[in-house]
């Protein structure tokens, strides 16, 4: 077996890897410069609790839908064409936030960012998804993730300053710049061809809708999806209504929020790796760990809206971003080991659908909750949801490891002892 896995190894195409690893964290960069700012922007324009929710929503809608279509449509034709595409729609998007003057166009601009995310992100994970060796679910894929953690922890604090430094406006233009700069990295340094690394070449080709539904029915994606739909609830409606908890009850500056949301990022970066590391080392707890560490990043939704200090408040939030990354490296690396039957555009796209469907829910709840009752209590529904996704994602993934995977793909962990 040990010299079966080293043959997998010498396919890792590590140019390619390097390439997206740096276009991506750019582009991160780029998307989370506009966080702390976004609410206060939308805000200026008169947008209440519920219309600022619908406007975040809105990306998380077009991502909801087209993100399994633009996953299985990459997995048949190729996805560095796909990816130049999103980023350049991503700079022509950036320049028109600026020139948005009512929460509605600013809603439409958001959209229309969502389906050009699904383009990137999704797409890029998928490239990496291709030329990942079996067994090494965890190391690689967690490995490729802290490039979009490292970009998204350094963001909020750079649109934070840009916006106490300049104005408002600021962020949007260096999204501009960063999209474009990630646009020539993927150009230059990503090889257009990956197809002979792809094992779904070889797996017969069935029809869009068909193999749709053979993903969405599967048990451990429905438990994957369980657990991130209540993660993107949450997180989404933390993401859209703390800068205005912490600016309006604490008084906390832009560039603090800015810190505090880079601080869950740069907590996830951190982790991300070591933990992937342990879930291809203790391949049959999996489960647990999603269980486990899920169940805990949700923990700091309760304990957060009664704090003043800055400090505590900091520390939950790192606390938060430590315990997602551990759950959600195991969740990367089983998604991943489905890939290889579905396609990995076909589940990524399904992954990031079930996020989106949270991210769309999450802060229009958090919203309505904001203008009947108050911000704190939006949070606490936040919490709670996360609470039941973990544990009803554990159900569906602990029922498929009893019964087994029909397909004969299941890895365990004496498939991989050297």
């Amino acid at each position: 077996m040990s010299m079966n896995l080293s043959r997998e190894e010498n396919k890792f195409d590590k140019g390619a890897f390097a390439g997206l690893f740096v276009a991506t964290a750019v582009s991160m960069l780029g998307f989370s410069i506009i966080e702390p700012i976004m609410p206060l922007y939308a805000k200026s324009m008169g947008a209440s609790g519920i219309i600022l929710g619908l406007i975040f929503s809105g990306f998380a809608i077009s991502r909801g839908i087209f993100a399994p279509i633009m996953g299985q449509y990459s997995d048949n034709h190729g996805r560095k064409n796909m990816l130049l595409a999103g980023l350049l729609l991503y700079v022509i998007l950036s320049i028109g936030y600026v020139y948005a003057t009512t929460p509605f166009v600013l809603g439409l601009v958001r959209t229309v960012q969502g389906f050009a995310s699904v383009m990137v992100t999704p797409i890029a994970q998928s490239y990496i998804g291709d030329i990942t060796p079996k067994g090494k679910e965890g190391q690689y894929m967690n490995l490729f993730f802290i490039s979009m953690f490292a970009g998204t922890a350094l963001g909020p604090t750079l649109g934070g300053y840009l916006s106490d430094a300049y104005n408002l406006e600021a962020p949007f233009y260096a999204m501009a710049a960063l999209g474009f700069l990630s646009l020539l990295l993927v150009f230059w340094l990503v090889p257009k061809v990956t197809e002979t690394h792809h094992e779904i070449t070889s797996r017969p080709q069935i029809s869009f809708f068909k193999s749709l539904k053979k993903v969405f029915s599967d048990s451990s994606m429905m438990g994957l999806m369980s657990y991130m739909g209540s993660r993107g609830f949450y997180r989404w409606g933390f993401n859209t209504f703390f800068p205005i908890l912490a600016t309006s009850y604490i008084e906390m500056s832009k560039t603090g929020v800015g810190l505090m949301l880079s601080s869950y990022m740069l907590a996830g970066a951190v982790l991300q790796y070591p933990s992937g590391i342990l879930a291809d080392k203790r391949i049959q707890y999996r489960n647990e760990i999603i269980l486990v560490f899920g169940l805990l990043s949700t923990l700091p939704m309760f304990i957060i809206p009664v704090l003043s200090n800055e400090y505590l408040i900091g520390v939950l939030v790192m606390l938060m971003g430590a315990f997602s990354a551990v759950s959600r490296a195991s969740a990367v690396a089983i998604r991943t080991d489905r890939g290889r039957i579905h396609g990995q555009g076909a589940v990524t796209g399904a992954f990031t659908t079930s996020m989106s469907a949270g991210q769309v829910v999450g802060p229009i709840a958090f919203g309505a909750v904001v203008d009947v009752l108050n911000i704190p209590s939006s949070f606490y529904l936040g919490g709670i949801i996360g609470l039941l996704g973990s544990v009803v994602g554990y159900f569906f993934l602990k029922k498929d490891s009893h019964r087994g995977h029909k397909e004969g793909t299941e890895i365990t962990e004496s498939n991989y002892k050297m």
